[in-house]
């Protein structure tokens, strides 16, 4: 597998299936602001809600065969293998990428456990191979990743703007980087010490290769 992270916004997105299972995914879509339809005869209450607030639009109906059309994301959380084999050829003949609930085979992507803090987003995953486990990894680590990486994110983008003017080069912002976020910075952020660590950041931005 090759790690991306797609870029949705405002993408048009399908999810068929309208169970708990489809919720969780179309959960995963609003977080990343796609334009999401459910296609299902029938859709849980959560999702239910999201339809009532207009989040999402809902056709009440199984899946059929061209169903797919102009849509750029597919997630397949049906269950019923001979729908799972003709969304698949759908998928694959127009060219829309394709997720199958529990079914890695028919995919071509799977889809992480993640933990996402504004801007910030952390990603486990085991190839498809145990979600559980992955699961199991983000839960471990989310006490780790509070809010105060993403709080630090938000003030590196007005540094790293300061960065590209001050250094030309895509090989020269590289190797800044690469020393300027040091431990000892970050134990800065880490203790809530952002101003500290955003001075620490600007001098190394003026005195680098001075």
């Amino acid at each position: 597998m090759y790690p991306i992270n797609l870029i949705l916004d405002d993408k048009p997105c399908v999810v068929l299936g309208g169970g708990h299972v489809a919720f969780r995914k179309i959960e995963g879509l609003i977080e990343a602001k796609a334009k999401i339809t459910v296609i299902s005869p029938e859709i849980v209450s959560e999702i239910n809600d999201l339809v009532g607030n207009k989040q999402i639009t809902w056709i009440k109906k199984c899946y059929e065969s061209g169903d797919l059309a102009g849509f750029e994301l597919v997630i397949c959380a049906i269950g019923n293998e001979e729908i799972n084999q003709k969304v698949q050829l759908e998928a694959n003949k127009r060219r829309i990428l394709l997720n199958v609930v529990d079914r890695l085979d028919y995919c071509d992507f799977a889809l992480p456990a993640k933990i996402r803090r504004g801007n910030l987003l952390v990603t486990f995953s085991t190839n498809g191979k145990s979600p559980a486990l992955s699961r199991y990894l983000r839960c471990k680590m989310e006490r780790e990743f509070d809010e105060t990486y993403a709080n630090w994110l938000d003030k590196l983008v007005q540094l790293r703007k300061e960065a590209i003017e001050k250094l030309p080069t895509s090989d020269d912002r590289e190797i800044f980087w690469r020393s300027a976020l040091s431990d000892d910075v970050m134990e800065l952020v880490r203790a809530k010490k952002y101003d500290e660590a955003e001075a620490s950041i600007r001098d190394a931005i003026s005195g680098f290769r001075a």
